[in-house]
């Protein structure tokens, strides 16, 4: 079996992270996983470069921790994706894959879009898209508002090692509820510590249309499950919506 981190933030494209992506293979070789994709926050998240440079310059420092990474893993039977985590209006938040830095670079029209719009330009980009911890209730989300959008998503992120036990019991429910595939992350924002999570395969992946694909089928299995589904599952103190 192969061991995939599927949410993974590094110190140079996301402002709360403090591991480098360099460092963050290190850690990730160390413990036995075949690849990770890099999903640093984007333009309306907690993103380290400053928004108000060039929207050039802006992608080009978003996407140093995935290089530094990408670097970091030549050689050494460890692969490196790229991805991107967006924050919408609400505070849900989204894994992206499957778009490249060259394609962010030629759409500074992301600045602009909100809501479903960005979500609707992703797709028909060719992306796949999960809800990260669709169900995580934070100080910092000021709304006190769950928003769920299973029509314009293709995964569920079902554990998530950054959130409560019933956080993740949710999600799972959630995610059993609609019927769509199920997924894993760490959340890592730095390289110590056990708290790891992801998906494990039946066969490795070279490319991540290969990830995406596996994903879709069923294929990946969520590592560290059984914490989501043991859970207690308890109602939300955030109100809910699903659009």
């Amino acid at each position: 079996m192969y061991k995939y981190e599927l949410h993974l933030h590094t110190s140079e494209g996301s402002l709360c992270a403090r591991s480098s992506g360099a460092d963050v293979v290190d850690f990730y070789i160390k413990n036995g996983y075949s690849g990770a994709v890099i999903t640093d926050h984007f333009y309306h998240g907690n993103t380290r470069p400053d928004r108000t440079q060039s929207w050039q310059d802006y992608i080009d420092e978003f996407v140093t921790g995935y290089e530094k990474a990408k670097k970091a893993a030549e050689g050494r039977d460890f692969d490196i994706f790229f991805g991107l985590e967006e924050r919408l209006s609400y505070w849900d938040e989204y894994l992206v894959y499957g778009v490249t830095p060259d394609f962010l670079k030629a759409h500074p029209e992301l600045r602009d879009f909100e809501g479903e719009d960005f979500l609707s330009f992703m797709h028909n980009a060719g992306a796949f898209i999960i809800h990260a911890h669709p169900y995580r209730e934070r100080p910092y989300m000021h709304k006190k508002h769950i928003m769920l959008r299973p029509n314009a998503v293709d995964a569920i992120e079902v554990h998530n090692c950054s959130n409560k036990p019933e956080f993740n019991r949710r999600a799972y429910e959630y995610a059993k509820r609609i019927g769509l595939p199920m997924t894993g992350g760490s959340d890592c924002h730095e390289a110590v510590g056990d708290l790891l999570g992801g998906v494990t395969l039946p066969c490795r992946c070279d490319r991540i249309e290969d990830l995406i694909a596996a994903i879709r089928t069923g294929k990946a299995e969520v590592l560290r499950l059984n914490e989501a589904i043991e859970a207690p599952l308890s109602e939300p103190t955030f109100s809910v919506e699903v659009v």
